[in-house]
């Protein structure tokens, strides 16, 4: 007959046996399922045909230091993103970012310059041509439709995202993409939420060419999407709130800007005029 001691072993053992073992066994299509489950049934998912979430802005830049803020305004349907930032800047006014009917629309903040976000996101166009950009705040979230992107998606294990365990897939966007550049997705282990993108673009070390500016050293440029603040919406529980994380050691050393959106409303199914996807002046 066990002794209690024994019984108390046994049990931890096959506690720790049972959680490894999920860690371990858990495929990149049941974290995509238990994903789809956390943002609500697939009733209340397929009865959103449009979302908008109004809030506000927030930018930061670290070098050199300069901080701004004011409104933003996400709209989307599973085909468009209308995704506007502005900020009390004369610099820097606003960031447009773009999808409409299967373009993309990254307008000049300033007379033939882009910001360096939308730089990023013109030079890796899959990550707004496939919806990636804005998460949950937009309805072209790949995931709610992965047999339309047809990406490649693998399983990275697990990590620490604010002292919390997140799954992390590996996607890659159908069509191929370099291994310069990688896009990973991260899942809180316990509530499936969405909680984080992360693009990055690593720059090996090349040698200078004669009559040609010397090349850069090795390094790297990344963008990262955190999504918090998770609450429950007509079904389905979304993010209000969303940082974005550039960072890049150039040559000139490292920089790092931050934007952020509060998200105060959420309104959906509101009714779009035809031609709502659009910068153009109506």
């Amino acid at each position: 007959m066990k002794t209690i001691r024994q019984l108390v072993v046994c049990s931890l053992a096959i506690l720790v046996i049972t959680t490894v073992s999920e860690s371990q066994s858990l495929k990149p299509e049941e974290i995509i399922a238990r994903h789809l489950n956390a943002i609500g049934t697939k009733e209340n998912r397929m009865a959103v045909s449009t979302l908008m979430a109004l809030g506000l802005s927030e930018f930061e830049s670290r070098t050199p230091v300069v901080k701004g803020g004011g409104k933003a305004v996400i709209v989307s349907d599973p085909g468009n993103l209308f995704f506007v930032m502005s900020f009390n800047s004369k610099e820097y006014p606003f960031e447009k970012i773009g999808y409409f009917d299967g373009k993309l629309s990254l307008p000049f903040t300033t007379a033939g310059g882009r910001s360096l976000l939308a730089t990023f996101i013109a030079e890796h166009e899959k990550m707004l041509s496939d919806g990636l950009i804005g998460g949950l705040l937009s309805l072209r979230w790949p995931l709610l439709d992965i047999e339309k992107r047809k990406p490649k998606i693998n399983g990275g294990g697990t990590k620490k995202v604010n002292d919390r365990k997140a799954y992390v897939l590996e996607y890659a966007p159908s069509g191929g993409g370099s291994k310069e550049f990688t896009i990973k997705l991260y899942f809180d282990a316990e509530t499936f939420n969405h909680i984080r993108s992360e693009y990055r673009y690593e720059v090996e070390s090349k040698d200078g060419t004669f009559g040609q500016q010397n090349r850069r050293a090795s390094g790297f440029i990344s963008l990262t999407e955190d999504f918090s603040d998770f609450r429950v919406v007509e079904g389905l529980m979304l993010p209000h709130y969303q940082r974005l994380d550039y960072m890049t050691n150039g040559n000139s050393g490292t920089y790092q800007n931050i934007w952020g959106v509060k998200v105060s409303e959420y309104r959906v199914n509101q009714p779009l005029q035809s031609d709502f996807f659009t910068f153009d002046a109506k």
